[in-house]
């Protein structure tokens, strides 16, 4: 295994209900993470004889001491159980370095960035809160947090401290679904118009929860009038992996992939994705979910074709600067050359 590999350890566990908790975490070398707010890092485990990889995102901010991932126990989910059980301070996790682009960035300008959660799709969220409003600009949020209950709501303390702290420009508004209080289509276009105060068109939304909620969201998003554009989203939980197929038949094709200063000529296998073939011939390239939804594998196409099969996570601005996802991509022409780091 030759990827950047990082070693963690537990510094705190923090219980924040009964079935999640909060990491607190440092690198063993004593070396600074650098990481954006709003990134997951991939924890890897051996168990039972087989690899693992899941992905968390950081409930930390890049100006904390700490990294932080926050874990809700899921049903029938064996790595979060393990977690939450198992795992405690003193213990060393195993980890690939920060990635993701679930990022808010010109949060300086004027504008509205409206930012949806759902249940523990508050973590990335909280992140890029902690970093926003430690600086200074001129943009207004607004976090629309649904839960189930009041016990349920994540990080609430800390949320309205900052609300006190930031009155004007940092706004939550908590939807608890056993109070009757549940976001639907209606309610989203009705919130989006009346939270937006600057032009609905440099508005920016956040969302990151279930995928059926954030699907509901977009739906009433873009019905209203909003563009796709506008719009990012994140899967945060990523407990079940399974190999996209397609019903498109992919014929062989020769690659080259630019990774860690080496240059590596492939053969792509029929039907096999990019990653599948590098990883065959022992090119250790950066993976987690292999199911086009998290963006741990995202590499630039320098030239030539590749099409994706699935794409939870670029955004047409993202593919329109040639990033690709290359667990579910395939190459699509002979003259493929992709590369990392860029």
């Amino acid at each position: 295994m030759n990827e950047d590999i990082l070693k963690l350890k537990i510094e705190q566990i923090k219980w924040e209900t009964p079935d999640t908790a909060t990491f607190y975490l440092s690198n063993t070398t004593g070396e600074p993470i650098p990481y954006k707010a709003g990134q997951f890092i991939t924890l890897i485990f051996n168990h039972r004889n087989e690899e693992i990889r899941r992905s968390y995102s950081l409930s930390s901010s890049p100006d904390e001491e700490l990294l932080s991932i926050t874990v809700k126990r899921i049903t029938n989910g064996e790595i979060s159980r393990f977690m939450l059980a198992k795992e405690h301070p003193g213990d060393v996790l195993t980890a690939l370095a920060p990635a993701g682009r679930f990022n808010i960035t010109k949060f300086e300008q004027e504008k509205d960035i409206l930012l949806f959660a759902g249940g523990s799709g508050i973590t990335p969220i909280f992140s890029q809160l902690k970093y926003i409003l430690g600086r200074p600009g001129k943009s207004r949020l607004t976090l629309i947090y649904s839960s189930q209950d009041d016990e349920s709501v994540l990080f609430k303390t800390e949320l309205d401290e900052l609300t006190a702290k930031h009155t004007g420009r940092f706004t939550v508004i908590y939807l608890i679904s056993s109070k009757g209080n549940r976001l639907n289509t209606d309610r989203v276009e009705t919130l989006t118009r009346q939270l937006v105060q600057h032009d609905l068109k440099k508005a920016e939304f956040y969302l990151c929860g279930p995928f059926p909620y954030m699907r509901m969201i977009r739906f009433a998003l873009v019905y209203m009038g909003i563009d796709p554009g506008q719009i990012r989203r994140e899967n945060f939980v990523l407990e079940t992996v399974s190999v996209t197929s397609s019903m498109i038949n992919f014929p062989p094709r020769n690659i080259r992939i630019k990774f860690k200063n080496e240059v590596h000529d492939l053969a792509v296998g029929e039907n096999q994705s990019i990653l599948q073939a590098a990883l065959q011939n022992n090119v250790p390239l950066p993976y987690s979910c292999r199911n086009g939804v998290c963006s741990t594998c995202t590499a630039k196409c320098t030239s030539g074709k590749i099409e994706m099969v699935k794409n939870d996570v670029l955004t047409d601005a993202d593919m329109a600067e040639g990033w690709i996802l290359t667990c579910t991509g395939h190459p699509i022409s002979d003259d493929v050359s992709i590369s990392f780091g860029e």
